[in-house]
């Protein structure tokens, strides 16, 4: 397992916003969390990343307890998380924010006096992950000149610069077009399989779509969990999401 949750809490004095969840995730798992607004799903993800402290419980990712460790901690070990917001340099050049991030990866910040072969390493680095989610062509344009959905495709590419194992997409596609919410489900189809992958998303077709396991959760516990099939069955998952047995307007094919 890569990621292994044991009686997880965090409160916020007597609200639980995370309550006992224990939850495993598989060695190049597609692992979707669903649950209705309020579940808990945020605050989960960013106590796995490290962006929250945990109230009680444990957290091992890859082996090694990782609890008491920090965000950057963990990043360093390879588990990376995205926003709901984008984090991007808006204002830097679609390849400068690649190559940051591969930088950053290697020890070689920015520097004074560049080391030509070094910097040409780099460069072919980002461009590589540049074009893995089909931006190449814009990588000399400014981050903010990027549509929303592609900017969404700009953070995979930085994400894939970290050289993660594990990756938490928080929400990857919310405020995104038809088009743009297929286009960036197809790139995470496309991800390498060895690369551990945790989607929190309030589309339900994009979540059964890519994960092969989804975690529901509900009051900030955990209600079901299973492979997608199971989870449009569960009678449990059903009343969470609308008071009601029937899911005749809930879980459709995905597209």
């Amino acid at each position: 397992m890569i990621l292994r949750l044991e009686d997880v809490t965090l409160s916020y004095g007597l609200l639980k916003a995370v309550d006992g969840v224990s939850l495993s995730v598989a060695q190049g798992a597609r692992h979707a969390l669903i649950g209705p607004n309020g579940a808990g799903k945020s605050s989960l993800f960013s106590v796995v990343a490290g962006t929250l402290a945990v109230t009680s419980g444990r957290i091992e990712f890859d082996g090694a307890d990782v609890t008491g460790l920090s965000e950057p901690a963990r990043a360093a070990r390879g588990l990376v998380r995205t926003y709901q917001h984008s984090s991007l340099f808006l204002r830097c050049g679609v390849l400068d924010n690649v190559r940051l991030a591969v930088e950053r990866v290697h020890g070689h910040p920015l520097r004074p006096f560049r080391r030509r072969r070094r910097d040409a390493a780099i460069t072919e680095q980002a461009y590589a992950h540049l074009a893995a989610v089909g931006l190449a062509s814009r990588a000399a344009e400014p981050a903010g000149a990027l549509s929303h959905g592609e900017r969404r495709q700009l953070e995979v590419a930085v994400v894939l610069a970290c050289e993660p194992s594990l990756v938490l997409f928080d929400e990857p596609t919310a405020g995104m077009s038809v088009a743009e919410t297929d286009r960036f489900a197809a790139l995470v189809e496309e991800l390498p399989a060895s690369l551990s992958v945790v989607i929190v998303e309030h589309d339900l077709d994009i979540a059964f779509r890519l994960a092969r396991d989804v975690t529901v959760l509900a009051a900030g516990r955990v209600i079901a969990s299973g492979p997608p099939e199971a989870i449009r069955a569960d009678e449990q998952v059903q009343r969470a999401y609308l008071g009601t047995e029937s899911t005749d307007d809930l879980f459709t094919e995905p597209r």
